[in-house]
């Protein structure tokens, strides 16, 4: 695999290079570290306190009112692949093409620079956004994560990325805007390239549209409202049609003390994890199909909110008592550390590593997801992977707080 390139102009836009004349197509992200998580902050100090869901608006606002167009139909008109999404910590434009890129490039920096701030554009572009948070309203999950992350934080006020309609309807022309101002500005943007491309070309390109654009310096902080560890509350039921009650314990975690490279690692850890002690060929899964307390598999995964993780474990179960207890022992125990398993992943892991090469999106997405989500602008390596061992798998999960947890359960409202 090519090594990766940096390059970082002089206004402090980061700038990724993955070049492989092998491939046929160029993929080409400009992401801004602004997501859903960004809503409190001070802007030339003065507070703002955001509704959710302002930072998805402002990236469909961008996608369509600028001086360019609605960009990603234009670069669609070109048979490019693309499109734009939010999450949590950042948002994302991306296109991959084999033909046109300098005009895709041009086009879609032209495009978010270039925004166009009028309230009656903002209300009419409100309504696909109902039509799209209305779509979730019959999700079981979609109601128990917002109920999850009530309980969970104290202090931090945010739920999901999307926010209710009534989040939407609040939300003004003045609180995109500032949004906007406040972090769509090259200090806080990275651009990653990868494929088939003329470097040259491509940074030739980039530099000349910055060295005709000036964006204004302003002082942004985001708010740290010193979240504690402790739960707000500990157990709470949804109300909401289900064919079986649904049980999800969720550990909060804090991982401020962990480096970039800890994180990272913690990743690949969690996962084997997930996989001995949750999986279905662990223990657990089989006792508790044995004994018909699940009739399906168990759900694992996690989140990061600020400077905690989210770990959550749940199940469709006959027997919510049961199930929680089975887990909750499971994780007080830590007695499922089976090496033979733990090689069988290490290998999996590794066969993923070695293939992801022959796509560009298997390739590019997790350094992108590093750079972002870890600050760790690295690529991983088999021998990331062929380091590890039982012992410091081990290591790494004990070292975790599992003490602080909420219960949440879907059932029917009799």
């Amino acid at each position: 695999m090519s090594k990766i390139e940096n390059i970082k102009l002089d206004n402090g836009l980061n700038i990724y290079l993955y070049n492989d004349m092998r491939r046929h197509s160029t993929f080409f992200q400009f992401t801004t570290k602004c997501g859903g998580t960004y809503k409190d902050f001070i802007f030339d100090g003065k507070e703002y306190h955001l509704q959710d869901g302002v930072a998805h608006i402002l990236e469909h606002y961008i996608v369509e009112c600028n001086k360019v167009g609605h960009f990603l139909d234009m670069l669609g008109e070109k048979q490019m692949s693309t499109n734009a999404s939010t999450s949590p910590t950042s948002t994302g434009y991306y296109f991959e093409t084999v033909e046109n890129v300098l005009y895709g490039i041009k086009t879609m920096l032209e495009g978010i620079n270039s925004v166009i701030f009028d309230k009656d554009k903002l209300e009419k572009l409100k309504n696909p956004i109902y039509q799209e948070i209305r779509g979730k309203k019959d999700n079981r999950f979609y109601h128990l994560n917002r109920l999850r992350m009530e309980n969970l934080f104290n202090n931090i006020k945010y739920r999901d990325v999307g926010g209710l309609v009534e989040d939407v309807q609040n939300t003004t022309i003045e609180d995109i805007k500032t949004l906007y101002e406040a972090f769509y500005h090259p200090a806080n943007q990275v651009i990653f390239i990868a494929g088939n491309f003329n470097k040259d070309e491509i940074i030739n390109e980039i530099k000349k549209f910055y060295d005709n654009h000036k964006f204004k310096k302003h002082e942004v902080k985001l708010i740290d409202y010193n979240e504690p560890i402790e739960i707000k509350k500990k157990e709470d039921i949804l109300y909401f049609p289900t064919p079986l009650e649904y049980e999800s314990i969720t550990f909060k975690i804090d991982i401020s003390k962990y480096s970039p490279v800890e994180r990272l690692d913690l990743d690949f850890y969690l996962n084997c994890f997930y996989m001995l002690f949750f999986g279905i060929t662990s223990p657990l899964y089989k006792e508790l199909v044995d004994k018909e307390i699940i009739p399906e598999g168990i759900n694992c995964g996690d989140i990061k909110v600020g400077n905690f993780l989210l770990v959550s474990i749940g199940a469709y179960t006959r027997d919510v008592k049961v199930f929680r207890e089975s887990v909750l022992n499971k994780i007080k125990s830590l007695d499922d550390f089976d090496e033979e398993k733990f090689e069988l992943k290490k290998k999996l892991c590794i066969t993923g590593l070695v293939l992801r090469d022959e796509n560009i999106f298997n390739m590019i997405l997790p350094f992108i997801n590093n750079v972002i989500e870890f600050d760790y602008p690295y690529v991983d390596k088999v021998e990331d992977i062929e380091r590890t061992n039982i012992n410091t798998f081990k290591e790494a999960i004990k070292k975790i707080d599992f003490s602080n947890y909420i219960v949440t359960i879907i059932k029917e409202k009799k």
